[in-house]
């Protein structure tokens, strides 16, 4: 498969993820900054812009919720943004429309036209909320028209691949808010609904408590966004890239998404706090080291091919 082909797949896989998990995350921390005035704004809304990497320069006076909303929608020049992830998107399908299905790309032009009329007007949505379940909406279409025209191919691992990897960070990140720590009785909830996780929490019938709701979006092995899970779903990817050639047994990638899921997977029964924690920090940073493998097995350029005659 061409290098230039994979790279996109990749990176849709991850675009899309991301531009996901951050709408998920930034429509119920809104909802809790309006809802809980017990925290200050400006406080509510530094913990997340630093959690995105979004804390940078003008972002850091942001003080008010719309303003929030504002500043994590973003604009089509930053892949860290709600619509720079959703335009990168669409801009790599453009790349490779012809090895997209009509339906897919339709779908991410959907979501960049959403995204870009909010974003290019300049004023603060009057309705953040229904702003933000509409861009939801439409992603998951964007996620089911995948699954159902996508041809389980080394285009498809390649994009499963990315997006287990954006699961971890975005899980990670949505840890280090720490909602509990801040809203203590509404706080665990919040993180779970930021994750879809809600319904799957309550029918393990664990107590709604910080410590468990961290646990169970780390360790829980049967949730597809936990840690666990989503280190599992990129071994997997990666063991299949092997088979079809694409990835030795001996390569960067697998060592280190098989070593977090080890070490994620072999953890004392119901374990302290602390190594949650620990385990939180080592997923954020083995998902940035298993990238950057990706990057560099697949898609450095190492060099130009000169023609002589």
């Amino acid at each position: 498969m061409l290098s230039r082909l994979a790279e996109s797949f990749y990176w849709i896989g991850r675009y899309i993820e991301r531009a996901e998990a951050t709408t998920r995350l930034l429509t119920e921390h809104h909802q809790l900054l309006v809802e809980d005035t017990r925290v200050l704004p400006t406080d509510g809304c530094r913990v997340l812009l630093d959690a995105l990497s979004l804390g940078e320069g003008e972002d850091n006076q942001i003080s008010t919720p719309h303003g929030l909303v504002r500043a994590v929608l973003g604009a089509p020049s930053d892949p860290g943004t709600i619509a720079g992830s959703a335009t990168a998107a669409r801009e790599n399908a453009r790349a490779i429309r012809d090895a997209l299905s009509g339906d897919v790309f339709e779908a991410l032009n959907s979501v960049h036209l959403r995204l870009s009329a909010a974003t290019a007007s300049g004023v603060e949505p009057v309705s953040p909320g229904v702003l933000l379940n509409g861009v939801l909406e439409r992603l998951a279409v964007v996620a089911g028209v995948l699954d159902w025209t996508s041809p389980r191919d080394e285009a498809w691992v390649f994009m499963r691949l990315g997006r287990a990897l954006e699961r971890i960070d975005m899980t990670a990140r949505l840890l280090k808010v720490r909602h509990d720590l801040l809203w203590p009785e509404s706080g665990p909830a919040t993180a779970l609904r930021s994750a879809g996780g809600l319904h799957a929490f309550l029918r393990g019938r664990h107590p709604l408590t910080g410590d468990q709701v961290r646990s169970f979006l780390v360790l829980d092995p049967t949730f597809p966004r936990s840690m666990l899970g989503c280190a599992v779903a990129a071994e997997q990817a990666a063991r299949e890239l092997e088979a079809m050639g694409s990835v030795s047994s001996h390569g960067g990638i697998l060592r280190t998404v098989g070593l977090l899921r080890s070490e994620l997977e072999f953890v004392p029964a119901e374990p302290e706090p602390e190594i949650v924690d620990r385990l939180a920090d080592y997923g954020l940073v083995s998902a940035h080291e298993a990238g950057a493998e990706v990057r560099n097995s697949f898609f450095e350029q190492i060099g130009t091919v000169v023609w002589s005659h």
